[in-house]
């Protein structure tokens, strides 16, 4: 065996266990195989069939390794599922002990297959960790689905050896199920900011043309898929109400489905033609360069546990404005700053932020301001940082002596 292959065998395994393959997924997996080299990965998928139709091209550097052959993500966790996904469990920790993983970096908890590893991971002595976009905000059961809740969410905080949230707000979830502060590191999802500062202005001008965005005008833009609790209405709703006021803006809808047809209708018939609908986009060139192209995202969900598209925006240049139960926007929108919260649910309150951010005298400042924003957050924020002190503080990779005790230390305000 050559002195490489012998280097590979010899520094330790960390499994990535999700469910499917995503665009931000393998940028984070390429971020670990390039700034954590004292490990080797594994990227291990429980199931096969996304929810939108992502790129799903193999990757050799993330090391793919599939376990959930003809289980389609948007069943996760259902009953018809649940003998399959104990087996699937079984299959996944015997590959872990066949190959001595040293830790378990695991995506959710949401279903059987997760809970066996856990409990596997916990018996064999093997770090678990737990990567989860969980926000307190959506964190609203009663009654008895409390107190399941209580009892399920804490058996899994007191039985991993750490969380990985993607912010504050779900670091504040899980220290209501009891996490050690000490045990979570913001291990957030992130899109490749790289790519997104290399968009030419031949690739913004291409993109211009091929969904009809004029340079001569402003653009509000809503990236979703078109379900009730994203809540595209609200922005339909709150575009028409300011489209008198605003007559050099225009509205595009990035993202497809089941309420389309009903989200085209509800449009009043003298907006048409100021409203662009895009469909979905999987290219994250091309959404980066429709982003340069436009102004402001709007973000106005009911329930949204991250939102990547408010990173993608925000690296792009562009002003935010987003209901406050959006993970990422507590920590990449500073009002006045960058952009705009309102409270989920409320088209007044969207509409009068809206005016605020639209204000010709307001809106390039407010897109100035994103970059500063962004910068503050990726210094406290930056997922290879996270993942490196929760390896490092369970044992699977030397400390750091010098980053932990410098001007890089692990931040987990």
């Amino acid at each position: 065996m050559g002195e490489g292959a012998m280097d590979n065998v010899n520094r330790p395994l960390v499994a990535l266990i999700n469910n499917v393959q995503t665009p931000y997924r393998i940028h984070l997996h390429r971020r670990i195989v390039r700034e954590i080299p004292e490990i080797r990965i594994a990227s291990v998928y429980t199931h096969d069939q996304p929810d939108q139709p992502w790129e799903s091209r193999r990757i050799d550097e993330i090391n793919p390794i599939l376990f959930g052959q003809g289980h389609p993500v948007v069943e996760q966790a259902r009953l018809k599922w649940v003998r399959s996904d104990w087996r699937k469990g079984g299959r996944i920790t015997a590959w872990l002990r066949d190959q001595n993983a040293s830790a378990v970096i695991l995506g959710g908890y949401n279903d059987l297959t997760r809970l066996r590893i856990i409990r596997w991971c916990r018996r064999a002595g093997v770090p678990c960790f737990i990567f989860a976009d969980s926000n307190i905000k959506g964190d609203t059961a009663t009654g008895l689905r409390r107190l399941i809740k209580r009892m399920f969410v804490g058996w899994v905080v007191r039985n991993v050896t750490g969380l990985m949230p993607c912010g504050t707000l779900g670091r504040a979830f899980f220290e209501r199920y009891g996490a050690d502060p000490k045990r979570c590191y913001f291990v957030p999802y992130e899109p490749d900011y790289d790519l997104i500062r290399g968009i030419d202005e031949q690739s913004v001008s291409e993109a211009r043309r091929a969904f009809g965005l004029r340079p001569d005008r402003r653009h509000l833009v809503v990236c979703a898929r078109l379900v009730q609790f994203k809540r595209v209405d609200l922005a339909i709703d709150a575009f028409a109400a300011i489209a008198g006021e605003r007559p050099e803006w225009d509205l595009v809808i990035i993202g497809d489905g089941p309420l389309r047809a009903e989200l085209q209708a509800r449009v009043p018939a003298t907006l048409r033609e100021r409203v662009k609908w895009a469909g979905f986009v999987g290219e994250q060139a091309r959404v980066s360069a429709l982003y340069r192209a436009s102004d402001v995202l709007l973000c106005p969900s009911d329930y949204e546990p991250w939102a990547v598209v408010i990173n993608e925006a925000v690296g792009a240049g562009m002003a935010v404005v987003a209901s406050d139960v959006v993970g990422a926007a507590a920590e990449l929108v500073r009002d006045g700053v960058n952009g705009a919260i309102f409270h989920a649910g409320d088209l007044g309150g969207l509409i009068g932020k809206l005016r605020e951010v639209t204000a010709p005298t307001n809106i390039d400042q407010f897109k100035g301001g994103s970059e500063g924003v962004l910068a503050a957050w990726r210094s406290r924020g930056d997922p290879i940082k996270g993942t490196r002190a929760a390896l490092a503080d369970a044992g699977v990779i030397p400390s750091d002596n010098s980053v932990a005790n410098g001007p890089g230390s692990y931040d987990r305000r």
